[in-house]
């Protein structure tokens, strides 16, 4: 079983602590050392914001195109076969690539397709907080992708 960090939604409740941000900084950095190990041109990233609830970017070499996606509070990371529609749940998740370890090597760990297309009722979820329960109900997402990676307002 699969537990949900605290978190993962982005939201927090009226009167607790603001949830700490991912450092985009060391995400950009990270996406530039990938580059430079496989030959790869990074596209501008596209922030999160009060939506979504992650940061993008474009990798492209050779034969690559992959759409990178790093949660705005947990560092983590995740692909996807497209890039993301503005509104669009993100269904696509694919399997990290072979070169993709640099990101664990700078600190952010990668999901894979199998943990993102859980569906949330087989998740543990009891780390999140009440406010991020209470999105949950109000969206209803079905799996743990749906969850960590949204475009909720």
């Amino acid at each position: 079983m699969i537990r949900v960090a605290r978190g993962a939604t982005g939201f927090w409740g009226q009167g607790d602590d603001p949830l700490r941000q991912v450092d985009v900084v060391a995400f950009k950095t990270a996406c530039h050392a990938l580059a430079r190990s496989i030959r790869a041109t990074v596209g501008p990233v596209t922030p999160a914001g009060v939506t979504p609830s992650f940061h993008t970017v474009l990798i492209t070499a050779p034969g690559i195109r992959s759409t990178v996606l790093c949660h705005e509070v947990l560092p983590v990371v995740a692909f996807v076969a497209s890039p993301p529609r503005a509104g669009a749940p993100l269904t696509d998740f694919t399997s990290p690539p072979a070169w993709a370890d640099t990101f664990e090597l700078c600190g952010f760990r990668l999901l894979d397709v199998d943990e993102l297309s859980m569906p949330l009722a087989a998740a543990d979820t009891s780390e999140l907080a009440e406010a991020e329960l209470e999105q949950v109900r109000y969206w209803r997402p079905g799996t743990v992708g749906e969850l960590m990676f949204n475009w909720w307002d």
